[in-house]
């Protein structure tokens, strides 16, 4: 198990920011093109449309991500009187609810987004906006969330040891 979570996360160490930064990118100019457009009267079609699906990429596959990396904040003044052993088991229960709720959230985004891909869900807006790629989407990177939530679950309770590159110091 340990080396199937170790390539899983190298995998998407790798792709992932990538992944996030190509939509964050195309944000930009989509922003900047509908503020010059403003002021000259002929403003970018679909601005909105379009922001709201990328933010969709950017944010959910950003989560896991953060998880990975174990980079959420901590308010720890509770728990940092309590031994190293004793933390990592409430981190490690922390995350199996952690993946109970996501994976409760992924079922429901997926019905969603095949329900969506069933029709060829779209926007009507200047033009037709298709819907059903984005939400299929979130489900996926609700997907990321829950497996890299459920791995560290696993890496606190079994392996003895934290998510991210470094063990943190307590």
């Amino acid at each position: 198990m340990e080396k199937i979570i170790e390539a899983y996360e190298q995998i998407y160490r790798r792709w992932i920011p990538a992944v996030i930064s190509l939509p964050l990118a195309l944000m930009t100019v989509i922003i900047f093109c509908n503020a010059i457009g403003r002021k000259i009267g002929i403003p970018f079609p679909l601005t909105v449309e379009s922001v709201e699906a990328l933010i969709v990429v950017s944010v959910y596959f950003g989560v896991a991500l953060v998880a990975l990396e174990n980079g959420h904040v901590n308010v720890t003044f509770a728990t940092e009187k309590l031994g190293p052993r004793v933390n990592r088991y409430l981190d490690g229960f922390g995350h199996l609810l952690a993946f109970a709720t996501f994976a409760f959230l992924t079922v429901a985004a997926w019905s969603i987004a095949i329900d969506s891909i069933k029709i060829f869900e779209y926007r009507l807006a200047v033009a037709r906006f298709p819907l059903w790629p984005f939400k299929t989407l979130f489900a996926l990177g609700l997907t990321f969330m829950s497996v890299q939530v459920f791995f560290n679950a696993y890496k606190y309770l079994f392996l003895n040891k934290a998510p991210g590159p470094e063990e943190p110091a307590h």
